[in-house]
């Protein structure tokens, strides 16, 4: 089972915001960062993806 669901911590935002951060995570996988570090960078930037839609 995968550390980051994406689908859970991206509900709620727009289907523009929610595209961007699938494929930064996907760039991040590629560049074979570990998921922990994907975990730290994603989450991080959510809060900024849900209030600039305000």
């Amino acid at each position: 089972m995968p550390l980051l669901d994406l689908d859970k911590i991206t509900a709620g935002l727009s289907k523009t915001w929610s595209g961007f951060l699938r494929d930064w995570d996907r760039s991040l996988r590629s560049g074979n960062y570990p998921e922990a570090t994907r975990y730290n960078y994603l989450p991080a930037v959510i809060p900024t993806a849900a209030i600039s839609v305000l």
